[in-house]
């Protein structure tokens, strides 16, 4: 099994959740770990799970992430898909999420999804530059990247998300 781990990332948390989703995902088969800039051009393979993830910001996705899943390769569509974001722990009414948010463009550009959106979440305090995930957050990535994953490979999806 190939999986693409895709990301957006400002100030480096959400790259880390995406390597921690890859190492759940890889105890199935290969991985490749790229932003968005990397993974907006055309792949020589087709992926049989895609994850796609970026910081929330102003309450929903990144412009990074919202310009590559607009401009979804073609190869990547119709590809199963998990959405994952960081934010601020709280109601999305107030929050925001920026995977939400890039579910709803994925499906208009021909994705589809095997798992509901899920959230890591950040301390708040301090400046941006030095907010990091909350404990335990990167175990829950990897955990979620392997869970996503066996479903995909055993041809289903995931039904709910992990508890937070």
């Amino acid at each position: 099994m190939l999986t693409f781990v895709i990301y957006d990332t400002k100030f480096g948390n959400t790259e880390k959740v995406a390597e921690s989703i890859a190492r759940g995902a890889g105890t199935l088969g290969r991985v490749r770990v790229m932003d968005t800039m990397e993974a907006a051009g055309p792949f020589e393979e087709r992926p049989d799970l895609l994850f796609v993830g970026g910081p929330t910001q102003r309450r929903g996705a990144s412009p990074a992430l919202r310009d590559f899943v607009d401009a979804l390769p073609a190869n990547l569509r119709d590809v199963p898909v998990a959405l994952f974001d960081t934010r601020y722990r709280g109601s999305t009414l107030i929050t925001g999420s920026s995977a939400s948010a890039a579910a709803k463009a994925l499906h208009k550009a021909g994705g589809r999804s095997v798992a509901p959106p899920e959230s890591f979440f950040m301390v708040r305090g301090g400046s941006l530059e030095s907010q990091a995930l909350e404990a335990g957050e990167l175990e829950r990535a990897e955990g979620w990247g392997r869970m996503v994953g066996a479903a995909a490979f055993n041809g289903g999806s995931v039904a709910a998300g992990l508890a937070k």
